[in-house]
């Protein structure tokens, strides 16, 4: 069975990374009342760090990783979709090339580090700028928001597959 590729930002890396490390840590916050013992609360636990290392591959893998390398730059947040887990939200912490492009293949490292989620209250109005060769279904699933929902917000976009880098697309 072949696993859904690992995405993020509307890029899908089509062969998932060989090494995947996911760090997790616990949110636990110490009270300190001042008439007794110091206590801790364990508020729950999270995703902190995803990590890892890849290869991309074909005629267009330096163009795929100008636009993770323009999402780190731009400290986007975006939705993370790892093979087999939840997707979560988060920024590009680190991206390194670690050799030579050679071959149609291209050998990356990568760290992202987990975001809160947008309110609802936080899309509302909200735009996404196309960027690379995304697709009006990429946005769809980044955002987690049908594609009738955005043919409807977007009339002004003739085409699904055809969206120009640059233009503005409303997400809700």
């Amino acid at each position: 069975m072949k696993n859904a590729p690992m995405r993020f930002g509307g890029l899908s890396l089509s062969h998932n990374p060989h090494t995947l490390k996911i760090e997790h840590s616990g949110n636990i916050r110490e009270l300190m009342p001042p008439c007794c013992e110091p206590d801790s609360v364990y508020l729950g636990e999270r995703i902190s760090r995803v990590s890892g290392e890849g290869e991309m591959y074909g005629e267009d893998c330096i163009e795929r990783f100008a636009v993770l390398e323009k999402l780190y730059k731009a400290h986007i947040r975006s939705k993370l979709a790892l093979p087999h887990m939840r997707p979560i939200y988060a920024y590009i912490k680190e991206l390194e090339l670690i050799a030579e492009p050679m071959d149609n293949v291209l050998r990356y490292r990568f760290v992202f580090t987990e975001a809160q989620s947008p309110r609802k209250s936080e899309r509302l109005g909200v735009y996404h700028t196309v960027i690379g060769s995304e697709s009006l279904w990429d946005i769809s699933y980044s955002y987690g928001v049908p594609i009738e929902r955005l043919i409807e917000l977007n009339t002004g976009i003739p085409y699904i597959d055809d969206v120009s880098e640059g233009t503005r697309v409303r997400i809700c």
